[in-house]
């Protein structure tokens, strides 16, 4: 904590008084008193309300002991007195964030720029933010469509991602969803946050049908145009998991770690023992 005073229009006396009045939070504050330092620095803004680092002292001390509705308005302050202040920046962030404010945290956060210290930090909350943010969308989006029903009593759909020629779809382990598109070729996955990615579009991917995924999460593909199943590994990877004539859809038993299939050539039903 430091002592050097930038002082505005106040009298010699007033500016004394405050002067005193932080010099002497400033060694309760060394001796632990911190009850004593915090009253002692409302004292002296009380005289100096511009009193930066009288506003930075009392703001870090609030902060420590996660006062942080008091410590804002600190924060606040001395935004007013110097807005460029990049630490005073990600201090607003980072307490608007513990308190729930993401929209608040996001736009001092955004300020920080490039070649700040703090920038590293500020980023990393940001995306923080934005995950947070995402999952908010989400949980809204399935509130607002949860047990809605039509005149003859039947639930609505959610909509959750559009598609070109969707087929298969499977869960993984997490809750992400994946979709097949048959048109294009490519697996889509959608997120727990409801992020919308194309996951694989390997060239061993064929007209896509079926989806299944298994305890360790590989992904199977019913390969509809080119007579085969492949595998995608949790890595990405895919490869040729089996050859069968017309694969349609995609079964996976947990229970017996078993993948069965639909054979449509020949209307048969296929297992394979994982």
């Amino acid at each position: 904590m430091g002592s050097n005073l930038a002082f505005g229009e106040y009298s010699q006396e007033v500016l004394e008084k405050a002067t005193i009045l932080y010099n002497d939070a400033i060694d309760l504050y060394k001796q632990d008193d911190v009850d004593k330092s915090i009253d002692y620095f409302t004292k002296a803004l009380e005289l100096k309300p511009d009193f930066y680092e009288a506003h930075y002292n009392l703001a870090q001390i609030l902060m420590s002991i996660n006062k942080n509705d008091e410590a804002l308005k600190s924060l606040e302050e001395i935004y007013k007195i110097k807005p460029e202040d990049t630490e005073n920046l990600y201090n607003l962030g980072k307490t608007y964030f513990k308190k729930g404010y993401l929209s608040k945290s996001y736009e001092y956060l955004k300020q920080i720029k490039t070649n700040a210290p703090q920038y590293d930090s500020a980023k990393l909350l940001i995306a923080k933010i934005e995950k947070r943010q995402d999952e908010l969308n989400l949980e809204e989006k399935i509130k607002k469509h949860e047990n809605i029903s039509d005149s003859q009593g039947k639930l609505k759909a959610i909509e959750l991602a559009e598609f070109s020629a969707p087929s298969g779809t499977a869960i993984d382990s997490r809750g992400n969803v994946y979709v097949a598109s048959f048109l294009e070729n490519q697996i889509y996955k959608i997120s727990i946050y409801g992020q919308k990615t194309v996951y694989s579009k390997s060239n061993l991917i064929q007209g896509p049908i079926g989806l299944a995924i298994d305890k360790d999460d590989n992904i199977y593909v019913a390969n509809y145009s080119v007579n085969n199943i492949i595998k995608i590994a949790p890595n990405n990877i895919a490869s040729i998991f089996a050859d069968i004539n017309k694969p349609y859809c995609l079964f996976y038993d947990m229970q017996h770690n078993r993948l069965y299939a639909t054979e449509q050539s020949t209307n048969k039903l296929v297992k394979f023992d994982l």
